[in-house]
């Protein structure tokens, strides 16, 4: 009889050690996921109009950008920062930056870039219309 209660002891301690660890072990990943949730991946819909000149303002939809201007920038190709006009969490008025190039656009913020949209860059004719 000794026997069996001593069995069922160890059975009973180690059952309460794996009870312990699984349970912190998930309360360790909720804290981690909790802390990326927190500062999330900016995430861009889509860009109004997708054919804009150099210093033509174009408006950024999606999401997660940040309440603030100071959250972030604009970034177009090559590698151009854009003049922004206006920065909510869902929408950015930014003006096309001289030098700015066909290609994608992408917001980045203290967290994250988003994903990219291509916009494309209207060639200047350099002269008036006849």
């Amino acid at each position: 009889m000794k026997k069996i209660i001593g069995r069922k002891t160890v059975a009973m301690v180690v059952s309460l050690i794996l009870i312990f660890t699984v349970g912190f072990g998930r309360m360790s990943l909720a804290q981690e996921n909790a802390e990326k949730e927190v500062c999330p991946k900016p995430y861009i819909k889509l860009l109004k109009p997708q054919l804009a000149k150099v210093g033509q303002q174009i408006a950024i939809r999606g999401h997660r950008f940040g309440d603030k201007q100071d959250d972030g920038e604009v970034i177009f190709s090559p590698g151009i920062s854009g003049n922004v006009i206006g920065w909510t969490n869902s929408r950015i008025t930014v003006e096309v930056p001289a030098g700015a190039k066909t290609g994608p656009v992408a917001v980045q913020t203290k967290c994250a870039e988003s994903n990219t949209h291509i916009l494309n860059i209207e060639a200047d004719s350099g002269g008036e219309k006849k």
